[in-house]
């Protein structure tokens, strides 16, 4: 059980940082618009930097299936509709994450004609899908967890209360304003996991010592 729980917590702070970092890094514009960061965007020289991000955004959400893998034994009344939908989570933020790096590697590869030819109105439009995807449709399914683990997970007063709000944020996340509660949330969450499974080992391992002496 504390194992599971430190994974739990592992592979939440894995999600939420290496997926900000890494689909950040790839710069797919988003908000309001602006030519020349959809010029940088697409630009040849961003080539391998977008595609790389979109590795590292990609292979953090997996951080997800194995908070998800570990909710069904810490959490097992609510275990297998939070593990459906960080599958869901994740098998939709990493086809967003190379939907937004597929922008750029269609114009490395297709050269001038594409470079020049595609408006890059259109393009913004393709990277803000892309974003909508990579992030904000995996925040939309955690946000729905926070919720339930709020309700059902018996969490301390503080991280219900917490975990409700940052389940709004991130079902409401594609607003953009409510970024910075549900992050935190996630980044609290995650830590606060693994430092109970660091205590429960050794609250373990000191009964164990007892025995045996």
């Amino acid at each position: 059980m504390r194992n599971t729980t430190r994974m739990a917590g592992i592979g939440l702070l894995v999600y939420v940082i290496g997926t900000t970092a890494g689909f950040l890094g790839v710069g797919a514009p988003g908000g309001t618009y602006h030519p020349q960061d959809v010029a940088k965007y697409v630009s040849p020289d961003h080539f391998w930097t977008s595609f790389g991000f979109a590795y590292v955004g990609a292979l953090s959400l997996l951080g997800l299936m194995l908070f998800g893998y570990a909710a069904r034994t810490l959490w097992p009344r609510i275990g297998d509709p939070i593990w459906a939908l960080t599958t869901a989570a994740t098998a939709v933020g990493i086809t967003g994450g190379f939907v937004a790096a597929g922008v750029v590697v269609s114009a490395a590869e297709g050269g001038l004609p594409v470079q020049s030819g595609v408006p890059h109105p259109v393009v913004y439009m393709f990277g803000e899908i892309g974003n909508l995807l990579a992030l904000c449709a995996p925040d939309f399914f955690m946000g729905v967890v926070a919720i339930l683990l709020a309700v059902r997970g018996g969490l301390p007063k503080w991280l219900r209360v917490w975990s409700v709000i940052a389940g709004v944020c991130g079902i409401l996340m594609p607003f953009y304003f409510t970024i910075p509660p549900y992050l935190l949330w996630a980044l609290a969450f995650g830590t606060w996991l693994v430092v109970r499974g660091g205590r429960d080992r050794a609250a373990a391992d000191r009964e164990l010592h007892e025995s045996l002496v």
